[in-house]
């Protein structure tokens, strides 16, 4: 197995210690305690030398949008524990339940029922958040606020599925403040339900300061610690991006 370059190691591992402790002093601000907020790696189209660099530094949690990408980069970096953060589809879940990763972007019951039906027959329970849509986008995936306690209730039912918290994908925005209303909305969001979805999944590189302020316990970077993201070959696969 190839390892990463001293040089490459030590450029992300120095982005790594600055991206924690931005989060440090966000959680100092919001008077949080910054070890309950776990830094996800987003190592999308960036090479397994990156991903493993990432781990060297210290952040086994990787995050991934393509299934294929995140499978064949879990067959090559060790000590990883993998988060699928990109559109889920059905004919992916077993692949995903295999591997071991948390989904962020659960959406439909069909794609519970897939994940449910994938890890009872691997003999094991396929964790999951639910991607919620605060605002109405053409082009947005997620469960709408006004219908999450049903869709809740319904993937409760779902054998094989255990819900951890809930996920937001906002649109982009000039300031970071502008998403601040959105994070805060997604926290009230799952106080209701108490510890049963105390994962909140929330904040990327433009912004993960502010969804750490707003109760972040996951904030998804991939720019701040990888450097700018390889432009993606056209495959046709047809894979779902976040």
């Amino acid at each position: 197995m190839n390892r990463p370059a001293a040089t490459e190691l030590d450029a992300v591992a120095g982005r790594v210690a600055a991206v924690r402790q931005r989060i440090a002093a966000a959680a100092e601000r919001a008077g949080r305690d910054p070890d309950r907020v776990t830094l996800v790696a987003v190592a999308k189209l960036q090479p397994p030398e990156a991903a493993r660099a990432a781990v060297a530094a210290g952040v086994p949690d990787l995050g991934e949008n393509y299934a294929q990408e995140l499978a064949a980069k879990a067959a090559e970096v060790q000590g990883a524990r993998w988060h699928f953060i990109g559109r889920l589809q059905r004919n992916k879940a077993r692949q995903l339940v295999e591997l071991g990763a948390l989904v962020h972007s659960l959406d439909s019951l069909a794609g519970a029922r897939a994940l449910g039906a994938r890890a009872v027959e691997a003999g094991t329970v396929a964790g999951a958040l639910i991607q919620v849509e605060l605002e109405r986008r053409a082009a947005a995936h997620g469960v709408p606020a006004a219908e999450l306690e049903e869709f809740v209730a319904a993937c409760r039912q779902v054998e094989g599925l255990r819900l951890h918290g809930l996920m937001l994908m906002p649109p982009p925005a000039d300031s970071a403040e502008l998403t601040r209303p959105l994070f805060r909305r997604l926290a009230e969001l799952a106080r209701p339900f108490g510890g049963d979805l105390k994962e909140l999944s929330m904040g990327m590189t433009a912004d993960y300061e502010v969804a750490v302020e707003e109760g972040a316990t996951m904030v998804r970077v991939g720019t701040a610690i990888f450097g700018p993201r390889p432009v993606k070959k056209r495959t046709g696969t047809g894979a779902g991006a976040a």
